[in-house]
């Protein structure tokens, strides 16, 4: 100890050990960030500086932030950061004092005073060792309890309030159930899982045990996952929004006066009374997620919701229903009255499982077959068919495609499987009974300008298109390019005779279809037709308040490691 401090040889081996278990782990970012928040406090320990616990907290970022300047993207590096600092900050020193009866070893064996003797020190002395370790154990035991789950709860209490307006900005749900999951799991995960799968590496027994550990936990927070209101999804604020609520939940942590945190309760509201903002009566306004090969396009009314398409499968495990859609409509709080699937392929039809699964209440329309696997999650779905419209806040809705004849597979509504209509469907290509969808607004009230028409073609064809115009097709002002822009679609009277001014394409980045075809995109560009690509512009945004602009999210969001060329 002469030569090196005790307590730095604790703090260095300390760091050591969690370096250890940063690798061991899988060397992962938040182990990182933390293994970097350490060394940060171990250098100033030992350089024997006396920092604010705030500068401490402070340089801990900036270390974090020299190793991985791309950390303050991530939600973990704010969650992590504010959660330590709300701790920090909400220290209190008035927890349980230990009991009255805890004395140290010296107290316990010394003589309390000359006028009473040395027999009573000589005896506590002599007394049998195990006696005295268990006179004292027992009152330590005790108050260690008591102030380790005193601690923990009010440390779980505070990180989650005060971290709630920050998981409601990332996440757009707040959970309900996580504080009283955290005060179970993290201590069982701690004391006994993480201790055996260490001791595995020198004993592969350990493992078994600690799978073991695992299952029971794994069960109870699955239960505790499902029970009502386990979790409340609210649209995801912008994020000024985001800041006053996490200064007012702060307030609410931290040892203020009550009338302090009164006076920062208004802070929350806004954040739980936020809605996204909607199209006025008799507009729609249509969103064009980026899904990639693929459609799936959100149309919104003053107070109805449409999904058509449910865009591509990427995998086994993944599908633009988990990675995209379901987010998207918890971000922006919206409850689907329809979730139209134009056709069964699979890039228009791979995320609906997950769609239907979080949005219960939707309806499901399609032309998929009877027995498609989709409809056991709907059995009360319909089919589409000509002729079928609705009227929604002034927007009117008309079915155009598949025709309805006692031959095609959308004839019967109510067929049961092996009718003729399924029969029919076996023998037709899943692209020529692709719905077609058109969407015309102000159909009520024309003093608020003329109808502004879109049309959602799916994946039809040319025989399909020529079908169409015989039956008359009026222009329409947004078109999504029908098949993601194959060279069997978009042909020239079918783009004459709807004349559009804007046309969407939804394709993957260099797919290997190779959508859009040059000979279509120059059929466009000769008709004098803006074409968007969803590959340059992303997620587009179109309203028919403003017919003649398109949000694209890459351009409005734009960020300064994307290629400026691929916007052009």
């Amino acid at each position: 100890a002469l030569h090196w401090p005790a307590v730095h040889v604790g703090a260095v081996l300390g760091w050591c050990l969690a370096a250890f278990y940063a690798l061991f782990s899988g060397w992962g970012v938040p182990a990182q960030r933390t293994l970097w928040m350490l060394l940060a406090v171990v250098v100033l320990k030992i350089s024997a500086r006396q920092w604010h616990a705030s500068l401490i907290w402070l340089l801990a970022g900036a270390v974090v932030l020299l190793f991985d300047p791309w950390a303050l993207l991530q939600p973990g590096f704010w969650l992590s950061f504010v959660a330590v600092g709300v701790l920090m900050a909400t220290e209190r020193p008035d927890l349980p004092k230990p009991p009255a009866a805890f004395k140290s070893p010296l107290q316990v064996a010394t003589p309390t005073g000359t006028e009473r003797g040395s027999e009573r020190g000589t005896e506590l002395v002599l007394q049998p060792f195990w006696h005295r370790t268990g006179a004292l154990a027992r009152p330590v035991l005790g108050w260690l309890g008591a102030l380790s789950a005193l601690r923990l709860w009010r440390e779980q209490a505070t990180i989650t309030l005060a971290l709630a307006p920050l998981t409601l900005l990332f996440f757009g749900q707040v959970s309900l159930v996580g504080l009283l999951a955290n005060v179970l799991a993290i201590p069982w995960v701690t004391l006994v899982v993480t201790p055996l799968a260490m001791l595995g590496v020198v004993w592969s027994g350990a493992w078994t045990a600690a799978l073991w550990a695992l299952q029971p936990m794994a069960w109870l927070l699955g239960e505790m996952a499902a029970w009502p209101m386990a979790s409340v999804s609210l649209p995801m604020p912008p994020l000024g929004l985001s800041v006053l609520a996490l200064l007012g939940a702060t307030a609410w942590v931290l040892p203020l006066p009550l009338s302090w945190k009164l006076l920062c309760l208004p802070l929350l509201w806004p954040v739980l009374l936020w809605e996204q903002p909607r199209p006025a009566s008799g507009q729609f306004e249509l969103l064009a997620a980026d899904v990639g090969q693929g459609n799936a396009v959100l149309v919104r009314t003053a107070q109805h919701s449409l999904l058509y398409d449910a865009g591509p499968r990427y995998s086994a495990e993944s599908d633009a229903g988990h990675r995209v859609l379901v987010p998207l409509l918890a971000q922006m709080g919206e409850q689907l009255d329809v979730l139209m699937l134009s056709h069964r392929d699979s890039d228009h039809t791979g995320g609906a499982a997950a769609v239907l699964a979080m949005q219960p209440q939707a309806a499901l329309w399609s032309s998929l077959e009877d027995e498609h696997l989709l409809h056991t999650l709907r059995p009360n779905w319909t089919r589409c068919q000509a002729g079928q419209s609705w009227l929604w806040d002034g927007v009117l809705f008309e079915v155009l495609h598949p025709p309805v004849t006692g031959s095609d597979p959308g004839s019967d509504p109510g067929s049961d499987p092996g009718t003729a209509a399924t029969a029919g469907m076996k023998k037709t290509k899943p692209n020529a009974v692709s719905c077609v969808l058109r969407i015309s607004s102000n159909v009520n009230d024309r003093v608020n300008g003329p109808s502004v028409v879109a049309l959602l073609a799916g994946d039809i064809e040319a025989a399909q298109e020529a079908a169409l115009v015989q039956a008359g097709l009026s222009p329409v002002h947004w078109l999504l390019v029908p098949h993601h822009g194959s060279k069997t679609s978009s042909t020239g009277p079918f783009l004459q005779a709807l004349q559009p001014r804007l046309a969407l394409v939804q394709a993957g980045y260099r797919n290997r279809y190779g959508h859009p075809a040059p000979p279509v995109l120059a059929r466009y560009r000769d008709q004098g037709i803006q074409l968007v690509e969803s590959t340059r512009c992303g997620a587009a945004t179109w309203q028919s308040a403003a017919p003649e602009k398109v949000r694209c999210e890459r351009v409005e969001s734009l960020r300064y490691w994307h290629h400026a060329s691929a916007l052009k």
